[in-house]
């Protein structure tokens, strides 16, 4: 557990029953686990309390008289994993609560804030818990657009590989980044509803009639990277889908070929097989039989018949 009194620049990296004065204003990282011993001093009420406890894919924005709860999803590319993890904040006029495991690319980026106070403002003024929630929320939407853009990176890298020739372990490929780009698109499509319920309701960091304005500039600006983070994971699920065209029109593309090569062999040998035809007739005068030099001669034209088929493939650019 973090916790940084705002105003004091005072820091505390483990828990003491006295730390909080509603006087002072505190910006604090815990873990799901550590809540209960924040429960009681914030008086934080059972429901989200609960709701910090378990697991849940809802995305929710509940507003309280004494603060705000968030509770949102993250997802973290994880070797061939994604993983989703769930980030809850309250939102209060003197406090900001961050809630999330240690393995969360958010409890650092937190962490790393309140270790580094010195770009907080010492002189505390309401919009200071504003500020603070805004970069958080914008680190998490920052976090999911450099997802999206390593998905796309394997999907690029996916479509050289194919271009250069299909084997069975890129459908296997394909079918992992496509269900990759579904889970970043459910796990996005929510965030849509955090951004219209922000600017629609009377979320707490509205109230200040005089910070209402530039507050309302920053809340837009989280509503309209939602809106581009949520267009871009539909893109990079369109590019994962057409991944299997691709691949299709590259297998056909080589099936193609190999007909092609295969009509082009009949061809070649279809003189051979007539000339094979004929001799293998069982007529009784067949005056090539009685030359010297018949077999040879024979053998000799059929591998200048194939000579010449392969030449003029070659010219044609068939072979």
């Amino acid at each position: 557990m973090y916790i940084l009194n705002l105003k004091t620049a005072e820091i505390i990296d483990h828990f003491r029953e006295d730390f909080y004065s509603k006087v002072y204003p505190y910006l604090i990282l815990s873990t799901s686990c550590e809540l209960k011993l924040l429960k009681d001093i914030l008086d934080i009420d059972e429901i989200t309390f609960n709701d910090c406890l378990e697991f849940d894919e809802n995305i929710k924005l509940d507003l309280f008289d004494n603060y705000d709860f968030l509770s949102l999803n993250t997802c973290e590319l994880s070797g061939n994993e994604a993983k989703i993890e769930e980030v809850n904040m309250y939102l209060s006029d003197n406090f900001i609560l961050v809630i999330c495991e240690k393995d969360n690319f958010l409890y650092d980026y937190v962490k790393s804030m309140i270790l580094n106070n010195s770009k907080i403002q010492k002189h505390y003024n309401p919009s200071n818990l504003f500020k603070i929630s805004y970069l958080i929320i914008k680190n998490i939407i920052i976090h999911e657009f450099e997802n999206l853009e390593k998905v796309e990176d394997m999907i690029l890298d996916l479509e050289d590989e194919i271009m250069e020739g299909t084997d069975d372990e890129h459908i296997l490929k394909i079918n992992y980044i496509r269900s990759l780009t579904r889970i970043l698109v459910k796990n996005t499509r929510p965030l849509l509803y955090l951004g219209d319920r922000i600017l629609k309701d009377n979320f707490r960091y509205l109230k200040y009639n005089d910070m209402k304005r530039s507050n309302l500039d920053n809340l837009q600006s989280i509503d309209f990277g939602i809106d581009k983070l949520y267009n871009f994971a539909l893109s990079t699920r369109e590019l994962a889908d057409k991944l299997l065209d691709i691949y299709s029109s590259k297998v056909a593309e080589q099936t193609n070929d190999i007909i092609t090569k295969l009509t082009l062999l009949t061809a070649i040998s279809a003189p051979l097989t007539i000339i094979t035809g004929i001799y293998g007739m069982n007529f009784k005068f067949m005056p090539e039989l009685n030359l010297y030099y018949g077999y040879p001669l024979t053998i000799g034209i059929m591998f200048i018949i194939v000579l010449c088929g392969i030449i003029i493939f070659k010219i044609k650019k068939l072979l």
